[in-house]
């Protein structure tokens, strides 16, 4: 049935007890108010937002100009627009805004409700029931296909299971994902399933992320394999009281005084695992690839060994991503001086796909300045990623010699400018006088 000329003749107090529900009334009390049934209620709000629709339609034909009262109607009726469908279009207008609060409101409260999840399946990660996250966050990804927090929280859970294939694989596939997406969002400036101008309910990682959750699984594979066949009890043991520190029960509290308080607490321990020696590198490993307090302590310890091994460890983990992890790493690479340049040159000569998550060692080469650091940098101003030429040209920046100036000018346009490597062009420029000399 056709409503549209009962609607029409409605008046704005009719539409009242519509209003009142598309806004979130409770459906029994306006029904009753409005001396109706709830199942009328619902049949008016149903046809009066189809009729708004209608109207909608009706305006996106008319001329795109602005309609004055007293124009003649866009309907084509011949009557001034005030006489003929101008009450119409306003109430069509303030029911469809009433109408997209509505559906705000409940994409809020389903956004809310997929948080919840997340939380609670990253409650069961970090109490380590890897199964029970599993099945969970899978269940939920039937619905929210891309919704990378439960990616991450199977993945992860699978790597802390000890299963790492299972994880390369996850974390393989939505590298792809991210990268597509990342494409498709600078072309149209919205992710594929997100509405034009509207969040998607689903959080997607950049490619960054998943490429360092990749680099991560991959290594912990790596040193799954390297793990001795017939451990020594005496380090196991040691390494099983540093994981102590995981513990939330004996070590409650948090954040950089937490570090302290487990640092001081576990001392005897952590100069026992420094006083094995290399051999200790193995048992290591593992714990640096999960985010626990326990891997927050592995880059100290490899500092101590000096080794090949412990060398190209600390650069592994300068790559992962982690907060202080990563960020110990490259200050103990810093402080080991020139000894790991050619572990840095050797890390950007394989595994070229990983290149984008190097920056951090990239950074160490310019708080290395001899004449092997700057050339390694002068060399990476050829890389085919803006981000490395970026971080190199920032790098070069900090030993202050002019002769590179015109290398990282060439490689500035090369990428179309760049934030880091800018400020370093501007840095040199200003040493420099107009004469070609230095100034003193």
């Amino acid at each position: 049935m056709d409503n549209s000329n009962k609607f029409n003749t409605l008046s704005e107090a009719e539409f009242e007890p519509v209003l009142q529900l598309l806004q979130g009334g409770d459906p029994d009390v306006v029904a009753q108010h409005a001396g109706m049934t709830k199942e009328q209620l619902f049949r008016m709000r149903d046809d009066l937002l189809a009729q708004a629709e209608r109207e909608r339609a009706k305006v996106l034909k008319a001329p795109p100009v602005k309609v004055g009262r007293n124009d003649s109607c866009p309907c084509g009726s011949g009557k001034k627009y005030k006489q003929c469908c101008l009450e119409k279009h306003e109430t069509a207008r303030r029911t469809n805004d009433m109408a997209e609060a509505e559906r705000l409101k409940a994409k809020q409260k389903k956004q809310d409700k997929l948080i919840r999840c997340i939380e609670k399946a990253f409650g069961l990660l970090s109490s380590q029931q890897y199964d029970s996250a599993i099945r969970f966050a899978s269940k939920l990804i039937t619905r929210y296909p891309n919704e990378d927090r439960l990616h991450d929280i199977i993945s992860t859970s699978h790597l802390y299971a000890g299963e790492c294939d299972a994880a390369i694989e996850i974390c393989r596939r939505r590298l792809k994902v991210a990268e597509s997406e990342k494409s498709y969002f600078i072309q149209h400036r919205r992710y594929r399933d997100a509405e034009i101008d509207k969040p998607a309910l689903s959080y997607y990682y950049p490619p960054q992320t998943w490429l360092q959750k990749y680099w991560i699984a991959l290594k912990a594979k790596d040193y799954q394999t390297l793990y001795p066949a017939v451990p020594n009890p005496q380090i196991i043991a040691l390494v099983n009281r540093l994981q102590a520190a995981d513990d939330p029960g004996q070590f409650p509290k948090k954040h950089s005084q937490g570090l302290e308080l487990r640092r001081n607490a576990l001392k005897g321990t952590l100069d026992k695992i420094k006083a094995v020696g290399p051999e200790g590198i193995s048992y290591l490993l593992p714990l640096a690839c999960k985010y626990s307090w326990a891997g927050l302590f592995v880059p100290e310890i490899l500092s101590v060994y000096k080794t090949d091994r412990s060398i190209r460890a600390l650069i592994d983990i300068s790559m992962f991503g982690f907060a202080y992890a990563s960020g110990a790493s490259l200050h103990y690479l810093e402080q080991q001086g020139k000894v790991v340049i050619p572990y840095i040159e050797e890390a950007f000569s394989k595994d070229k796909t990983f290149d984008p998550i190097k920056t951090g060692i990239v950074s160490v080469l310019g708080n290395i300045r001899i004449p092997a650091a700057y050339n390694f940098l002068i060399r990476l101003l050829e890389h085919e990623s803006s981000h490395i030429v970026n971080w190199a040209g920032d790098a070069l920046g900090k030993f202050n010699n002019v002769k590179a100036l015109p290398v990282m000018i060439a490689a500035n346009e090369r990428i179309g400018g760049e934030k880091m490597i800018d400020a370093a062009i501007q840095k040199l420029e200003d040493l420099q006088d107009p004469y070609g000399g230095i100034r003193v």
